[in-house]
């Protein structure tokens, strides 16, 4: 028989030969397994129709999945992000916007960087990870001063106001701990104050406005209503006390005995007289006291929220405070005997404070009469921390480590005999030090200019930020990644991703969606306003699991003319949109397959390429994402038109759009939805943000990863991370 290459005819007759090699090659290297008829298509679909988010879908084979109505196989999405600011300071110089998928404290990832002002928001189109709910900005001033908040993705679009950074830190809505739903053996709604509470035992406190009063020798008591009175509250043994976000309380007089004893508040608590736990107490909400507050008995504190002190707070010998909050006492503050106290944020005493013990601060300590560094004992400055004071008695030591912390006294300084002031640290007498009998030195000088950052934590600072701006962009050179360039200022540098394909187009493939793998990451740098001047990428092809000569290439949100300066590629001719093309036949590139187990391999082939951009395309227009990746099969009697994109791309000005509708594709230029097969809906590229384990040679997907049937057939709602290594996810003999 007579095939015109080129032709309907011609494609089918390759499609059959290419299976055929496929089959002979897999043969000869592990043997051909046969698998039995599994559930039917419809029975399939009663199952998924059934799931929740807990139930698992079964599939051997991409045909056993029914694909919902629109369903577009993204494993990310396009987020629309605006972050505003109304922070006024230092005149023009930018502030600098980060934008993470976490908290960069633990680990978050950096996803998009520019500048904001008061007149101009930072915007930009964010690839995101379906798995992603929120995002974490950061906000950083000219003078280094950050603020950081949490904001919720809603459906495509992110935004938020930032502002000085004078507040707490804004992390969004926290976690309230263990709440009263689950895990009571008793629930209190009404009057009771005569609760005993043991071993084994959890009180669950949800009545409001009612009185209590418990003596705890073990258990645990959990306190969920509001405006509780509790008249008498005793926590022995290894009790526990836990108010929760919806929690508030009044103690009459709450007896922590015992270092085995927990008071962790998450709520509101306040205490009618002094408090003086002998345990473990955490505060991620807000405590007050009328009277003083004692640590006692090797009591250990943590405070990540609000304490107000009605009198004086004494931190005692063999215990520790370490305040990541805010505390204000309204009489002194005193650190005694081997007690510890470790400031992270904000301490303000009222009136005076003591150090006989051993005081760190990260942050700002402020006082508003006098300071008495004693004997023996040792007031530490951290970094860029600094200590605010009006009088200063100096016997014992204050030192400064790390970068130079400051001493600010408003009023007057007194170091005697065996007082002495080291290391990094400027001290500051604003009217000059009236008596000077011991040290100043050893790195330590007298100064009051050294700039301290107003922060969430410190809202006094001191002197003037030193800004400089080389290339006079507008950008700090501190927050500037080409401080000496005024066309460059940011680099949008984001994590590896994954796309896959299947090269039988226009007919389906045997979806172990590994013909052409490749990872990609880019940089796309950007100017002081946000525009885009030039993308770096980096390509690493590691599998060409097929005999035809596939080319790979990717598409730009960008006309060809605005390409220039291209390195590492080719911009490929007759297109009126960006086509930078690594290679036009893979089996050149890669001498096997990287698809059957046992089998040579080759290695991975790195193309890194980089070209400029003029313009000034927005980080809203240009994006930052995958772009438009995409194959095409070069082998004799197919040819460059015979284009492969990811579903709902849209194909380059090249590709032979007479094969839309052909074999088994659907595709409908009308409507977008495009590169998907006609029966069932199935694509010929998945694309995954992540380093992808692909299926081996003639490996379905479905049977490589668990959950990717369920992810299908729920619509992306159920299993978003079905790429990952989760547990359960993987099935490993399928995944070369």
């Amino acid at each position: 028989m007579f095939y015109e290459f080129g032709s309907i005819g011609a494609i089918e007759w390759q499609h059959q030969i290419n299976t055929m090699n496929k089959l002979i090659i897999l043969a000869v290297a592990a043997g051909l397994t046969v698998t039995s008829c599994k559930k039917g298509l419809e029975e399939k679909f009663s199952e998924a129709q059934q799931a929740n988010s807990s139930t698992l879908v079964s599939a051997n084979k991409m045909s056993d999945i029914k694909v919902p109505a629109g369903f577009k196989w993204e494993t990310s999405r396009d987020v629309q992000v605006k972050i505003a600011s109304t922070d006024a300071r230092f005149g023009n110089t930018l502030h600098n916007i980060t934008v993470y998928s976490a908290d960069p404290n633990q680990g978050g990832i950096k996803l998009a960087e520019g500048a904001v002002s008061t007149s101009t928001p930072f915007e930009a189109t964010i690839s995101t990870a379906n798995t992603l709910k929120e995002y974490y900005i950061v906000k950083v001033a000219p003078d280094q001063s950050k603020v950081m908040e949490k904001i919720a993705i809603s459906g495509n679009n992110a935004q938020t106001t930032m502002s000085v950074a004078t507040a707490p830190v804004k992390l969004g809505k926290t976690s309230g701990g263990p709440d009263c739903s689950t895990g009571c053996t008793q629930t209190i709604t009404s009057n009771n104050t005569n609760l005993n509470v043991n071993n084994g035992d959890v009180i669950c406190v949800t009545g409001s406005n009612i009185t209590i009063g418990f003596n705890a020798n073990g258990g645990t008591i959990r306190i969920c209503g509001s405006n509780v009175t509790v008249t008498n509250a005793n926590l022995n043994n290894s009790s526990t006390l836990i108010v929760t976000s919806t929690g508030s309380a009044s103690f009459n007089n709450l007896n922590q005995n015992g270092t085995s004893t927990t008071f962790t508040n998450y709520g509101t608590v306040s205490m009618s007289s002094s408090f003086s736990p002998g345990g473990t107490v955490t505060n991620n909400g807000t405590i007050t006291t009328t009277g003083d507050y004692n640590l006692n008995s090797q009591s250990q504190e943590v405070n990540n929220g609000t304490i107000n002190v009605g009198q004086s707070m004494n931190i005692n010998g063999n215990t520790s405070m370490t305040n990541n909050g805010s505390i204000v006492t309204n009489q002194d503050c005193k650190v005694n005997g081997t007690g510890l106290l470790i400031n992270n944020c904000n301490l303000w005493s009222k009136r005076e404070f003591h150090n006989n013990g051993t005081t760190r601060n990260y942050s700002l300590i402020k006082v508003d009469a006098e300071s008495k560094i004693n004997g023996g004992s040792e007031l530490g400055l951290y970094s860029g921390a600094m200590f605010l004071t009006y009088d200063m008695t100096i016997n014992g030591t204050v030192k400064g480590y790390g970068s130079t912390s400051l001493v600010k006294v408003t009023h007057d300084t007194r170091i005697n005999g065996g007082g002495s002031v080291i290391n990094a640290l400027q001290y500051c007498d604003v009217n000059g030090i009236e008596t000077n009998h011991g040290t100043i030195g050893s790195g330590a000088a007298l100064g009051c200019g050294l700039y301290i950052p107003v922060t969430a934590c410190n809202s006094v600072g001191n002197g003037t930020a030193p800004i400089t701006d080389t290339d006079g962009d507008g950008v700090a050179d501190s927050g500037d990644a080409y401080p000496t360039d005024p066309n460059k200022a940011y680099n949008n540098a984001y994590g590896t991703a994954t796309v896959a394909f299947e090269d039988l187009y226009p007919y389906k493939g045997d979806y172990d969606l590994n013909d052409v793998v490749v990872n990609y990451n880019y940089n796309v740098v950007t100017n002081a306003a946000n525009k885009v001047v030039r993308v770096e990428a980096t390509y690493v092809l590691r599998a060409t699991g097929g005999s035809y000569e596939n080319g790979f290439a990717v598409q730009f949100p960008i006309n060809r003319s605005q390409v220039s300066g291209l390195t590492g590629a080719t911009l490929e001719a007759g297109q009126s949109k960006a086509v930078v093309v690594l290679f036009n036949n893979m089996r050149s590139e890669m001498a096997t397959w990287n698809t059957i187990s046992g089998q040579p391999t080759s290695a991975n082939v790195t193309y890194t390429v980089a070209f400029n951009v003029t313009g000034l395309p927005t980080l809203v227009s240009f994006g930052l994402g995958s772009y438009n990746p995409f194959i095409w099969n070069n082998t004799a009697g197919f040819g460059r038109g015979y284009e492969v994109h990811l579903p709902g791309k849209l194909p380059t000005d090249l590709a032979n759009t007479s094969l839309f509708g052909t074999g088994d594709d659907a595709s409908n230029l009308g409507t977008g939805d495009t590169y998907v097969s006609s029966n069932g809906r199935y694509p010929w590229a998945i694309n995954t943000p992540a380093n992808f384990s692909y299926p081996k040679e003639k490996a379905d997907i479905n049977t490589a990863y668990t959950k990717f049937a369920s992810w299908v057939t729920s619509g992306g709602a159920q299993y978003a991370d079905w790429y990952t290594n989760g547990t359960g996810y993987r099935n490993a003999a399928n995944i070369y």
